[in-house]
């Protein structure tokens, strides 16, 4: 698809320096950022969705992990798979 239009926006002079320094440490063009931020919108993806979506499974992951150490005697294979699916959600946590 063809990328004619423009779009002008007004915004403060630390927030088009805060964007620029995002679209650099991401390596995308300014206009790839705000392009990929409107598709994420109009989807109904509210910014920051995702990551708060990952810290509440591993808030849970965590929370099965204390309930496996709780429980008399300690169920080590559960523990076990417990252990892995926490370090997973850790992992997108900190992707």
């Amino acid at each position: 698809m063809t990328k004619s239009a423009t779009v002008k926006i007004r915004m403060s002079d630390a927030d088009k320096v805060r964007l620029e320094l995002f679209a650099d440490a991401a390596g995308k063009s300014v206009s790839e950022i705000v392009r990929a931020a409107i598709d994420e919108t109009t989807r109904g993806r509210v910014a920051g969705h995702q990551r708060r979506e990952a810290i509440a499974k591993l808030r849970r992951s965590t929370n099965r992990m204390l309930q496996a150490f709780a429980a008399k005697p300690i169920d080590v294979a559960a523990l076990k798979d417990i252990a892995t699916q926490v370090r997973k959600d850790a992992n997108r946590v900190l992707a």
